[in-house]
């Protein structure tokens, strides 16, 4: 009953709802006007309807509202700390995001919110699988059957020879992120790179050896590509034909944590290391943040030279700043797709909004839950096979199951 009030109260709160006289929550609420700004070129796809999001930090509490004709919205909430953003899928393939950081609500307020524009994936993240398992019914838990899958979620055949993966810094999200500072509007500003931590991973292939249908699916193993199902029935078995697999004992020779691939993945399968940056060492393994991971496929445009510019330090890493971790930097026009997750409500934006405008509440670790992204069923049965939501934020993409995908 207490979770159904909240959702009322929520729902009653959202926009441009009047309590009429009388109402008891009137002096706690205050007005807010927040303006989406298209960017230069594309103000015509200002219009009604689209939606507008403010979380409360603090809380979770979630307040939506939709653009008049102008492209503005008017919310009346409490006051509190909020993140607003936008996910504007405006047609097939144009995205506008935008998003204002720690918005302090204490008066009335007038907001801008500048809005960047990208375009709708071809390669997409389908599911991320980092979490990990228990070994039920037995005690004991583990991370290394991290998983993730990849899907051609456009109408013509892909290749993922030279697809480029990685993981953006800073590893967890709660963690304080010199990357980005923040303007005094609340609106983030991110370098002209993400910044990829320990290393970058490719696919092999010379161009056309790895297609990938409409529709079809690459699973990559992160961490090994074995049968972990054998030992914990709530895992996943990762040793098949077909999978990929992010491997080199070169790079990452701690062997319990980074095995051997099994018998059925072939060597074409296993990703080359074009560039480590840090990890490695007798005790490390390649692996993404159990709790909230962000994560990038890239590549560069046709004809760019990437390993004389990963060859490059002067060019290709950077150096936090205030700090020491060394990164690579990836600029965001390469990303195909990113998916950020967070794990409490104050965590900090790592992934700029052209890839992710928001980011996914992970709720769970050693459960084996998973996030996958939301099937969109009426543009699936007009093609004929699977086409999934991609407003490049996560937030509204994806959503959590209890089990991996992949588990039999």
């Amino acid at each position: 009953m207490k979770r159904l009030f909240a959702v009322i109260t929520t729902l009653l709160l959202a926009g441009c709802t009047s309590f009429g006289e009388g109402n008891p929550y009137e002096e706690a609420l205050r007005t807010v006007r927040v303006q989406a700004v298209y960017p230069a070129g594309y103000e015509e796809f200002a219009r009604s309807g689209v939606a507008v999001t403010a979380r409360e930090i603090s809380s979770a509490n979630t307040y939506v509202a939709r653009t008049d004709a102008a492209g503005g919205v008017t919310f009346r909430m409490p006051a509190g700390i909020y993140r607003i953003s936008v996910a504007d899928r405006a047609n097939a393939s144009t995205v506008f995001n935008g998003s204002l950081e720690e918005v302090r609500l204490t008066a009335e307020m007038d907001l801008r919110l500048p809005l960047v524009y990208s375009r709708a994936g071809s390669i997409v993240f389908k599911e991320l699988y980092f979490g990990g398992c228990s070994k039920a019914p037995e005690d004991g838990r583990m991370f290394n059957d991290q998983y993730v899958i990849l899907h051609n979620n456009d109408s013509e055949v892909q290749y993922l020879d030279g697809l480029c993966f990685g993981a953006v810094d800073p590893a967890p999200s709660s963690a304080v992120n010199n990357w980005v500072t923040k303007t005094e509007s609340g609106e983030l500003v991110f370098q002209a790179f993400a910044p990829i931590n320990e290393c970058v991973w490719r696919f092999k292939g010379s161009g056309t050896d790895f297609p990938l249908a409409p529709g079809e699916d690459a699973v990559v193993a992160l961490m090994g590509a074995v049968d972990f199902a054998a030992e914990f029935p709530l895992s996943v078995n990762l040793n098949k034909a077909g999978y990929f697999v992010c491997f080199s004992r070169q790079h990452f020779p701690h062997e319990k944590l980074n095995p051997s691939p099994g018998d059925q993945i072939q060597p074409s399968h296993i990703l080359d290391v074009p560039k480590q940056t840090g990890g490695g060492g007798s005790n490390k393994a390649y692996s993404v943040s159990i709790m909230s991971p962000a994560l990038v496929i890239f590549r560069p445009e046709q004809g760019f030279d990437l390993d004389a510019y990963l060859a490059d330090d002067s060019r290709s890493v950077a150096t936090v700043p205030g700090g020491s971790t060394k990164c690579v930097k990836v600029p965001w026009e390469w990303i195909l797709d990113g998916v950020e997750v967070f794990y409490s409500t104050n965590n900090n934006k790592r992934i700029a909004p052209v890839a992710d405008a928001g980011a996914f509440p992970f709720s769970v670790n050693y459960q084996g839950h998973t996030i996958h992204r939301l099937l969109d069923g009426e543009a699936s049965e007009k093609a004929g096979y699977a086409i999934y939501t991609d407003t490049n934020n996560s937030s509204n993409d994806f959503e959590e199951r209890p089990t991996q995908s992949l588990h039999e």
